[in-house]
């Protein structure tokens, strides 16, 4: 029986393709081991920040103290605070634990590792001299501001595989004027749902576009801004 153009994406890995989305292809998906079992969910993405222009992800995070602090708002840090309080007596956490890049084998409708789950997890290590780790939620939704005006919000982040060397690289930022996740895909080509559902959506972001990292002058990662020297371009939603 011959595969629909659906199947065939769900069975692609898109790590052997030129780009997938760290919220539409990453974040909350499944991870399975090597026999197929369960892990956890991915609650965020490493971000290996050494103090150049490149940036790239080198790991997914999972568990609790992954997931909590991507609740916004008051309630985040209200939440975040209790459960510190709630397991003082347990060192390290506030670190979450990590699954490193270089297990990771495939990328579809779930994420499989090459590896079994028992002893898999383990707390994310500190980071090492001249290198920064951030997380990918710290970045979606900053500001994005060309000569001094708002154009918007990081929706997603483009990531090039850079499989040999375990890591994914990131290539553009999604900008729009909606919230992050709010895209669910309609744009780039992953949903085959209703006609009239698909160009609604796609009319409500039609001033998304993709910005290039090469575009980008400064991350404030403290006032949650991303400077670029140029405005976005048209989304390739290939």
């Amino acid at each position: 029986m011959t595969e629909t153009g659906a199947e065939k994406r769900q069975h692609a890995n898109r790590l052997e393709g030129p780009w997938l989305d760290a919220a539409l292809h990453l974040m909350d998906r499944q991870v399975v081991d090597s026999d197929g079992m369960m892990v956890s969910n991915v609650d965020d993405l490493e971000i290996t920040d050494r103090g150049e222009r490149e940036l790239a992800v080198t790991g997914l995070l999972v568990g609790p103290a992954a997931l909590v602090p991507r609740f916004s708002g008051r309630l985040g840090g209200w939440l975040r605070e209790t459960w510190l309080r709630l397991g003082v007596q347990y060192a390290g956490r506030e670190l979450p634990m990590r699954i490193g890049l270089d297990l990771v084998e495939h990328v579809g409708s779930e994420v499989r590792v090459r590896a079994t789950r028992e002893g898999l997890l383990d707390r994310q290590p500190p980071s090492a001299p001249g290198v920064t780790l951030r997380r990918m939620d710290d970045l979606l939704g900053m500001s994005v501001v060309v000569a001094g005006r708002t154009l918007g919000r990081v929706l997603d982040v483009r990531l090039e595989p850079r499989v040999l060397e375990s890591r994914l690289v990131l290539h553009s930022l999604i900008v729009g004027r909606g919230r992050p996740g709010s895209l669910l895909g309609y744009d780039r080509g992953d949903f085959n749902g209703p006609w009239l559902v698909a160009r609604t959506v796609e009319w409500l972001h039609r001033h998304t576009g993709e910005l290039a990292m090469d575009a980008v002058t400064s991350f404030d990662w403290e006032r949650g801004r991303v400077e670029a020297e140029r405005p976005p371009e048209q989304l390739d939603g290939r």
